[in-house]
């Protein structure tokens, strides 16, 4: 019986412990902005020199073409250094993505890029 009493509180206490850190569950993942309608993402080894995909997941039915990048920012003066488009790509099941070996120096900091209808949107930087 203290036995299964310890079990319990050591169940108890992690339990506890993932609330207190546990992101909220709307929260936005490390390198993606929310749109109105998506979300646009950026992943790879920041701040390193690797590959990197940008992503776009579209939350509303209907496929659409857009175009993907990723711009480049030094990050102690915060000048965008670099624009680069990847090409453009039709939605799939609401997603679409494109890839680049990109050489980021560790001073470097990246964010994707999308161009539809005429409006441009970005992703939150990661550096």
């Amino acid at each position: 019986m203290k036995r299964c009493s310890s079990v319990f509180g050591v169940l108890l206490a992690l339990l506890v412990a993932g609330l207190v850190v546990a992101p909220p569950a709307g929260a936005t993942p490390q390198g993606c902005g929310d749109l109105s309608n998506g979300q646009l993402c950026i992943t790879g080894p920041v701040p390193t020199p690797g590959t990197y995909t940008v992503s776009y997941w579209r939350h509303i039915s209907g496929e659409i073409t857009v175009r993907l990048g990723h711009q480049i920012k030094i990050e102690r003066t915060g000048r965008i250094a670099q624009t680069t488009w990847l090409g453009k790509k039709k939605t799939q099941n609401g997603s679409a993505k494109l890839s680049r070996f990109v050489d980021l120096d560790g001073e470097g900091c990246i964010r994707g890029i999308m161009s539809h209808g005429g409006e441009t949107f970005v992703s939150k930087w990661r550096c």
